[in-house]
């Protein structure tokens, strides 16, 4: 097998990876707005410190399970969780 072929098989791979985490996100996107109308339905301020820390806990127990470096994870759930927020400020995905 050729370095092309071999290398080939793996690069297919992570472009399908890559589908499905932008799927993902898109997603979670999507929840976070319809969170974000309930927020404000109920008068409760968009940001809420205490479940950002709860998620990163959780996110950080989930990437040592999986053998992660749960402060590589945290960087990137923090940019999910801006993304999120700043949908669900402006109520849409």
């Amino acid at each position: 097998m050729t370095y092309e072929e071999e290398i080939g098989e793996f690069r297919r791979e992570i472009n399908r990876l890559n589908e499905e985490i932008v799927e993902k996100l898109a997603r979670r996107v999507e929840v976070a707005v319809k969170i974000g109308a309930v927020k404000r339905r109920h008068g409760r301020p968009i940001v809420d410190r205490s479940r950002e820390a709860r998620v990163y806990q959780q996110i950080r127990g989930l990437a040592e399970r999986r053998h992660l470096d749960p402060d590589g994870v945290e960087r990137v759930f923090r940019e999910i969780i801006r993304l999120c927020t700043e949908a669900q400020t402006e109520g849409r995905p």
